[in-house]
């Protein structure tokens, strides 16, 4: 079976919250360590996501990247967090190519 590059056929998104619509406990939960970070990316890899940038202070967390769906990159915050997708619903936001870059 052929290897399908991702990249190519993906959308660049950035995922995360911050301090404007999520409070302290919030961004507590969403909150990376550097071996969470390093398990994101591994995560990622095996997952066929390659191209990724993970920020988390303690204002913001957030991914950049390319995916197929905003939801991959979601799915790996919370996998590798104490958030939830329901949690990243209520306070979190999702932005797309162009909107993605300036933000």
């Amino acid at each position: 079976m052929e290897k399908i590059d991702k990249v190519k056929s993906a959308t660049f998104y950035a995922v995360g919250l911050s301090y404007k619509k999520a409070d302290a406990e919030m961004r507590g939960k969403f909150s990376l360590s550097e071996t969470a970070k390093e398990n994101l990316l591994c995560q990622a890899k095996e997952e066929g996501i390659e191209s990724l940038i993970v920020i988390s202070t303690c204002n913001r967390t957030e991914i950049y990247g390319f995916a197929q769906h905003p939801f991959e990159l979601i799915k790996l915050l919370c996998d590798n967090s104490k958030g939830t997708v329901d949690d990243f619903q209520r306070v979190a936001y999702v932005c797309k190519n162009n909107e993605a870059i300036r933000h």
